[in-house]
């Protein structure tokens, strides 16, 4: 791990408040990756600043850089090969249902602990107030574009997919306004183009939330951040998390605007009659 290559050639300059610190970022390698200074320190009975004393004793300049460590070591397991057969090594032949099983259930009940309603509420009204939403992903995430892109399309919001090659994004973003808003995916390391769309969205004046597991670094920064992690950062992971925030974002609009999403669909339920009549 990266930071205990650090702790063993800074160790000699740590007090024991800093090892009792390092001590729980070592416990919780996965968790450690998403909390404040204050969540690391309070359970100790310290004072936030200690985190940063910390970082700076190990050579960083504060704690968002020894955090951005942490998350290294969270993306140590490079290749796809590599995390599923950390998963397999865990697991037991024949088991694989039950292990995957256990393994979203344990994810999907810390969600809450990293997610709240709050959060949900406040994107639901940037997405029900723009012009247009773009939403960006690239990979694995371009399920997640597409879901809710043909979501909230269905609720009488006005969708824009960025995803496909550079140039296919660079013709569909073109059109940003200020009146609209970018929802993107990143998961365990940020997209190559997502830095370019970021910067474009900000130039406009366009309000941005990145949905992601780990990515709390970035340049440029988004407005907003929705992050949790989706199981052991070494294994095979899959998107039942994130798509269970999408879920919850959907019946959180549906909710606080039932006439808008629920009129809209209700008149396609109308409209599918004429094209499949019975």
């Amino acid at each position: 791990m990266l930071l205990n290559d650090i702790v063993k050639t800074q160790g000699h300059r740590l007090t024991e408040t800093d090892r009792r610190l390092v001590a729980v970022l070592q416990s919780h390698p996965i968790e450690s990756t998403f909390w404040r200074a204050q969540e690391l320190t309070e359970p100790l009975g310290l004072h936030q600043s200690a985190a940063t004393r910390l970082a700076q004793r190990l050579g960083l300049p504060g704690y968002p850089e020894l955090r951005e460590v942490l998350r290294q070591d969270y993306l140590a397991a490079e290749g796809p090969s590599q995390r599923i057969r950390g998963h397999l090594d865990r697991s037991q032949e024949g088991h694989e249902l039950g292990e995957l099983i256990h393994d979203e259930i344990q994810a999907l009940a810390q969600l809450g602990e990293h997610v709240t309603q709050d959060q949900l509420v406040e994107l639901a009204e940037e997405l029900v107030k723009a012009e247009v939403v773009y939403v960006f992903g690239q990979g694995n995430a371009v399920v997640l574009v597409e879901q809710i892109s043909r979501r909230l399309n269905r609720f009488g919001i006005r969708c824009t997919t960025l995803i496909g090659s550079r140039r296919e994004i660079a013709e569909r973003i073109s059109a940003m306004r200020s009146t609209d808003t970018l929802l993107a995916f990143a998961f365990r390391r940020m997209p190559d183009s997502l830095a370019e769309v970021l910067t474009i969205a900000t130039d406009a004046g366009v309000r941005s939330t990145v949905l992601t597991d780990t990515l709390l670094t970035m340049r440029p920064e988004p407005d907003a951040l929705i992050a949790a992690p989706r199981g052991r950062s070494s294994e095979f992971l899959s998107l039942t998390v994130p798509m269970a925030i999408c879920n919850a974002l959907v019946l959180t609009i549906a909710r606080r605007y039932p006439d808008r999403a629920l009129g809209s669909l209700d008149r396609l339920s109308v409209i599918l009659g004429h094209f499949d009549p019975k």
